[in-house]
């Protein structure tokens, strides 16, 4: 089956809560950035009449969900939910219940954060894990990642200078606990710039570190689809987040190199399985990584890495049922940064009840 790859930014903030751009303005900054769509998620407050498409990109809106007495706690992406849902935030459960009532996605914001001295910013953390029902969870935030190395005045100046420099990759225990979801059902993993453009002081010198441009051309989540665009944005915004859904996505910062192409499949027999798929093994399953830049490739499973090689290609024969996933780097000013990291394929030895998502009104099955 051919998969369109289309890239796009997701969790982008506008002057409807704090941004500071109009949704028209900041979807071209994505179309100069090349980006084919992105989903806004301003705070607290669904703004849906901005969606369609802009010339080559596809303008999506969503949400961040919180709840205003706990500000600094349990933020959450509604995606696709085709209403409002700021009327469910004082309870974490019954928010995640009605974004799936919806038919909409549902991600975990910056699950764990760690703030620098000089960043002048909380940490907003996900502390409500008994919750259960969300989609998936945002494994890379580009903000909260940054945010943690600004610990000095000097720091704040080399990194407002040179953002690339601080950019390594996911925090550790985001990783993990990840992982140990994994381990449990199917828990989509995304990428979120959290572009704000805001501008930044020390003392008397201001810049805008940020500007949804620069973001743009940085961390973005790759989406495979089963079909080419059909111009028409209700149809595509579907097929976009019936694919997410489904982890038919990788996380990619393009910062680094540009990495359309990446590809993670798995191949028995006469069939072959991508990113998101569930199947039952019968016998060894050749796993295959292509790269479309060189990096140093990782085959993980169930969190462990199980190969590794260094170049544009990686295959393995595996015997093992599990979760795996691929984790790529690349070298930037003298360290080894994450570069790409997939969603799961999952091999399995008995059938599973096949897990449902409903898409406003279409339904995914993973069998």
């Amino acid at each position: 089956m051919t998969l369109y790859e289309r890239v796009g930014c997701i969790h982008i903030h506008s002057r409807y809560s704090d941004g500071s751009a109009e949704p028209s303005r900041i979807v071209q900054f994505a179309s100069r950035a090349g980006l084919d769509y992105i989903v806004l998620t301003d705070h607290n407050t669904y703004q849906p009449q901005h969606e369609g498409w802009y010339g080559s990109t596809l303008l999506l809106v969503g949400e961040e969900l919180h709840n205003p007495e706990r500000p600094h706690a349990n933020h959450y992406l509604a995606l696709n939910a085709g209403a409002d849902m700021l009327a469910h935030v004082d309870n974490t459960q019954g928010l995640i219940d009605a974004v799936r009532a919806g038919g909409g996605l549902g991600f975990i914001a910056h699950p764990f954060e760690h703030s620098g001295e000089m960043a002048n910013e909380p940490e907003i953390n996900w502390l409500d894990w008994d919750a259960a029902g969300y989609t998936g969870l945002e494994l890379w935030n580009y903000m909260s990642e940054f945010k943690s190395y600004v610990t000095s005045p000097i720091m704040a100046l080399l990194y407002a200078f040179w953002p690339k420099l601080a950019m390594t990759g996911p925090y550790p225990e985001t990783l993990a606990q990840w992982d140990a979801l994994q381990a449990q059902r199917p828990v989509v993993a995304i990428a979120g710039v959290d572009a704000h453009a805001g501008v930044y002081h020390l003392g008397p010198l201001a810049r805008q570190v940020f500007s949804y441009e620069h973001l743009f051309r940085s961390l973005t989540t790759h989406v495979l689809l089963p079909a080419p665009w059909s111009g028409d944005a209700a149809a595509d915004g579907q097929m976009l987040y019936a694919a997410l859904g489904g982890g038919k996505a990788f996380l990619a910062y393009d910062g680094l190199a540009a990495a359309k192409g990446f590809a993670f499949n798995a191949q028995q027999g006469d069939k072959t399985y991508s990113l998101g798929d569930e199947f039952l093994a019968h016998g060894p399953v050749r796993l295959s990584v292509h790269s479309p830049a060189p990096a140093r490739l990782r085959l993980l499973l169930n969190g462990f890495c199980l190969a590794e090689s260094q170049g544009v290609e990686l295959d393995y024969t595996a015997h093992a049922p599990g979760v795996y996933r691929v984790e790529a780097y690349r070298r930037y000013a003298g360290k080894w940064r994450n570069w790409v990291l997939t969603n799961a394929i999952r091999v399995c030895t008995e059938p599973r009840v096949a897990s449902r998502a409903r898409v406003r009104g279409r339904e995914v099955v993973r069998e």
